[in-house]
């Protein structure tokens, strides 16, 4: 079983799922396991973590780009997309083997320092698309008015996702979405954060809640 260091989104060492996380000069890195002889079948708790890794990286996978971005501060010997495999290998996974889910309020698409949205709220905005809004900002010392904002909307239903990047400046304090008019009828999840203006810095994302696209 692998163990994690450094927190939530540190790397990892042993077996989760069919790779391996290791150290060699200092660096942490994955590698695939071998193949087996086909004789020797996975034991239960093999088979277990790789599900929950399978779990998570099919939900990842496709937000590769958003998440370059938002865990880009983790340069200590892991990549961002691997930080964000850590955290939510730990803290997203939710019921009970074979039938894994991620747990939508536990999803983390950017970590950092900037202050994150605040008393983030979405409604329908009718015609397949939501309205987010947010609170002006706070800390004037890890924000700016000119902090972007991304946005992301999760359709469990259809494992799909909707993203927008540096849609709107952090003053708008509203911004409307349009989604896919096949999302019509289906339960949505919705998310954001902000990115500075010369991309070097991001808030942690937050969970503004799920609505009906209607």
């Amino acid at each position: 079983m692998g163990k994690y260091k450094k927190g939530i989104l540190g790397p990892f060492r042993g077996i989760v799922g069919t790779v391996v996380g290791a150290i060699w000069k200092g660096i942490h890195y994955m590698r695939s396991l071998p193949d087996v002889s086909p004789d020797r079948k996975p034991t239960p708790a093999q088979l277990n973590q790789q599900l929950r890794f399978s779990t998570v990286m099919e939900f990842l996978k496709p937000l590769k780009v958003l998440l370059e971005i938002g865990y880009q501060a983790f340069t200590d010997g892991i990549s961002p997309f691997n930080a964000a495999c850590s955290y939510h290998l730990k803290y997203a996974v939710m019921g009970t083997a074979p039938d894994y889910l991620i747990n939508p309020v536990k999803v983390v698409f950017s970590v950092g320092d900037l202050e994150e949205p605040q008393d983030p709220g979405v409604t329908t905005g009718g015609a397949a698309k939501v309205l987010f809004d947010w609170g002006a900002l706070v800390d004037t010392d890890h924000g700016a008015a000119t902090d972007k904002a991304t946005f992301m909307v999760y359709n469990p239903t259809l494992l799909k996702y909707v993203t927008l990047r540096n849609a709107v400046a952090r003053t708008a304090l509203t911004f409307t979405l349009p989604l896919p008019a096949a999302w019509i009828g289906h339960d949505v999840h919705c998310y954001m954060a902000f990115v500075s203006l010369d991309g070097k810095q991001v808030s942690n994302s937050v969970y503004a809640g799920e609505m009906p696209v209607i």
